[in-house]
């Protein structure tokens, strides 16, 4: 947060701050149980996010390159086994990844031999 710009800066308190508010209000109200589970559902799928986001795609890689496409896939986790596209240009955004990948294939069509379908 230190590097972003003032308008990043406030975006990310007032999603803090929603944040927050949210996990008062759930944990402090009573007789909201529902929306208990479902704080405890995203917290379990938050600390998840190490294992399908990163080992799925980094495990038996021995240094090579890997990507995991398919256009199901692809939709069903946001874009996030694009690993060859990310780590050739992190900077670009994961909903960008699909099309990337697409120019990518066009202007280096070994690369795609390195890919899991």
């Amino acid at each position: 947060m230190a590097s972003g710009s003032p308008r990043t800066r406030r975006w990310i308190a007032a999603e803090l701050a929603a944040n927050a508010g949210l996990l008062a209000f759930a944990l402090g109200m009573p007789g909201i149980a529902s929306l208990r589970c479902h704080l405890v559902a995203l917290a379990v799928g938050q600390c998840l996010t190490a294992f399908f986001a990163v080992w799925t795609v980094h495990h038996d890689c021995d240094g090579a390159a890997r990507t995991v496409r398919g256009a199901l896939r692809a939709r069903v986790f946001y874009h996030m086994f694009f690993r060859l596209e990310h780590h050739l240009f992190p900077s670009v955004p994961a909903r960008h990844l699909p099309q990337l990948a697409v120019r990518l294939d066009r202007a280096a069509p070994g690369l795609q031999l390195a890919r899991v379908l």
